[in-house]
């Protein structure tokens, strides 16, 4: 998906002509469909006056230029009365509130995604809003959820706010502290386990009674050999004689 913002000033092509025509100057939105109805065109000298081209003669958008087959499909704004209400409408999302259809405000539009090959938008970005006091900067919610993009207000289905991807900078410092202090009590309680059973380890192991030197007591009758205990005689000593 492609932001909005990254469509702005790219170069257009002719694919036949192998000509530059322009830059795109802004996007024409189509509010029924929720996707781009066309590319304004800034000429830079080549066209005279303001040219469009339909979005459906986009034959690609790349990251560093969109193309067209021919010329001839950047238009003139007044042969297009199909497209020319929409032309003067002037419709944006950028800057625009986001509310549901309960009355809740998601916060105000930042940005939004299109898909290239097909023109749909496919998520709108949003900030500023606060749900529960947890959510404070940036987050994306589904086109699909979108049921009116007007002037003013731009309208999301009950209960869209559950809808909400929010990113860890779209986060508030209270939740962050909320989720912070939760890990670190789950980091001491496990610590404080593990630190138990170690010591209990220790202490089971130094409490075993110390191992001694078998001795084996050969039982009357068996058929090892009993060593002879020798006595030694001591010399007793002799009188003087004399």
């Amino acid at each position: 998906m492609k932001p909005s913002r990254k469509f702005l000033s790219l170069p257009i092509i002719s694919l036949q002509e192998g000509q530059q025509l322009g830059y795109v100057k802004s996007l024409i939105l189509n509010a029924s469909t929720k996707s781009l109805a066309a590319i304004v065109v800034d000429p830079k000298g080549f066209f005279k006056d303001q040219r469009i081209i339909p979005y459906a003669k986009v034959v690609s958008v790349g990251d560093d230029a969109i193309t067209i087959s021919k010329e001839s499909h950047v238009e003139k704004t007044s042969s297009m009365p199909e497209l020319l209400d929409l032309v003067k409408e002037k419709l944006t999302i950028i800057g625009t509130k986001m509310v549901t259809e309960t009355g809740k405000t998601l916060g105000t539009a930042e940005e939004y995604y299109v898909d290239p090959s097909t023109g749909k938008i496919t998520e709108i970005e949003i900030s500023g809003g606060k749900l529960e006091g947890f959510l404070n900067g940036k987050a994306s919610i589904s086109a699909d959820y979108i049921t009116t993009i007007g002037h003013d207000v731009i309208i999301s289905q009950k209960g869209s706010e559950n809808a909400l991807t929010v990113s860890d900078k779209g986060l508030s410092n209270s939740f962050k502290n909320l989720i912070h202090t939760t890990s670190s009590l789950a980091s001491d309680t496990t610590h404080t386990i593990s630190h138990y059973f170690k010591k209990d380890k220790v202490k089971s192991v130094s409490q075993l009674p110390d191992t001694k030197e078998l001795v084996i007591v050969p039982q009357a009758g068996s058929d090892l050999p009993i060593e002879e205990e020798t006595v030694s005689e001591i010399p007793t000593p002799k009188d003087p004689q004399g």
